[in-house]
């Protein structure tokens, strides 16, 4: 039904979750055919990192209701900016990591109701948990480089982007 109009924009949210991994591909390929059949953006709310690797174009981590970074898949992967990226990546699985103990980020996300003051992230962040920077200011989102946005002040690039903000 979401189709049947044509729309130019299909916003998919978890289409995949709770499906074995060839039901997950069939209907990951179900979109790719119809976004190259009608030239809809598909726009893929996912907590997998393995399905926004292999099929994202651009990609916008959130946290805390928040967008923390944004980049293209490539990029974003091969040099997360934020620490909650780089949190979130190194807690996947790897080959030859057999009998050792996956990373975590530790503490767990705030509850909406009581977000910390600053930085959403600050209690969970190694960089910033100490510093009272993050603690009372919440970084805007700022174009760090062409193509790259990301909300904290320790990203590389942030702090000479003061007069540019991102638009997502």
């Amino acid at each position: 039904m979401a189709l049947a109009c044509g729309p130019d924009l299909l916003i998919a949210d978890e289409p995949t979750t709770a499906l074995d991994v060839t039901t997950q591909g069939k209907i990951l390929d179900l979109l790719d055919e119809l976004q190259r059949q009608t030239g809809m953006s598909i726009l893929l709310i996912t907590h997998d990192l393995g399905v926004v690797a292999q099929r994202a174009d651009d990609v916008a981590v959130m946290y805390a209701s928040r967008i923390a970074e944004t980049a293209g898949s490539r990029r974003l992967f091969a040099e997360p900016a934020h620490p909650y990226t780089l949190g979130l990546w190194e807690s996947l699985p790897r080959l030859g990591f057999k009998g050792r103990r996956l990373r975590t980020i530790p503490g767990a996300v705030p509850e909406p109701l009581r977000f910390p003051a600053g930085c959403k992230f600050h209690p969970r962040c190694p960089k910033g948990r100490s510093d009272e920077r993050c603690r009372s200011v919440e970084p805007e989102l700022r174009e760090v480089e062409a193509g790259r946005c990301v909300a904290c002040w320790y990203a590389r690039g942030y702090e000479e982007a003061k007069s540019v903000k991102c638009k997502v």
